[in-house]
């Protein structure tokens, strides 16, 4: 059952310090999942730049043409953003996923016309419950008023990509993804990919490359966070 209540502790350091005025605060939507200290600690950090993740995109994609990347964090071993990030994906935390969505509104590009969560395969969904990136869009649209588009569909379940190599991402992704339809509603439109950690950029790519029979108008990607660079 997906839980219906606030954690009573900070989804990070498991600080029970989440006081009943930063549950009632608006001034940061993740006041009620995190503590103070983990708050101040998330928000300092400085957005990755747009160079770096269409640099990294590039890489396994270079001939797809994207009109913007951006993430709003960096995905670092051991912080506040792993600790979000793993609540809505696996303690069945969608509100949380729908707030970061919120958070992350204000780095959506102008002009867009819909909002594409990146698809889980239907067995993965059923044991999840929901899919974090389409919580993620909802959240978004909620403070933008855009809408999300569920044409594309994961069309086969691929292995984890966790552990795997830049070819062995490609290869597992090539193929996974399929539009439901050719939907006219998305021909000479600007789309924006949603997604919640980009690693190698081949998931995203293969999602992007789905899309391009449809003929947008453009296509960007936003996901909440991006790996931190392999050393």
């Amino acid at each position: 059952m997906l839980s219906l209540f606030l954690p009573e502790k900070c989804v990070h350091c498991g600080s029970s310090s989440i006081s009943s005025s930063s549950r009632s605060s608006e001034s940061n939507v993740l006041s009620k999942y995190l503590c103070e200290a983990c708050n101040r600690i998330l928000l300092a950090q400085e957005a990755p730049s747009l160079l770096e993740i269409s640099e990294r995109l590039g890489r396994i994609a270079p001939n797809l043409s994207v009109n913007q990347c951006a993430s709003k964090f960096t995905f670092y071993s051991e912080s506040p953003i792993q600790s979000i990030v793993h609540s809505f994906k696996y303690s069945a935390m969608p509100a949380l996923a729908r707030a970061c969505g919120r958070l992350i509104s204000d780095t959506v590009p102008a002009g867009m016309d819909y909002l594409v969560p990146v698809p889980l395969h239907r067995t993965r969904l059923a044991e999840r419950g929901y899919n974090q990136s389409e919580a993620l869009a909802e959240g978004i649209a909620s403070q933008l008023g855009l809408r999300v588009l569920r044409d594309i569909k994961r069309n086969r379940a691929t292995p984890s990509q966790t552990t795997l190599s830049i070819p062995q991402r490609i290869n597992n992704v090539r193929g996974a993804f399929e539009l439901a339809a050719l939907d006219s509603r998305i021909k000479d439109k600007n789309l924006l990919i949603v997604d919640d950690v980009m690693t190698t950029g081949s998931t995203l790519a293969s999602v992007a490359e789905t899309l391009l029979p449809a003929k947008p108008r453009s296509i960007s990607i936003l996901t909440l966070a991006i790996a931190e660079p392999s050393s």
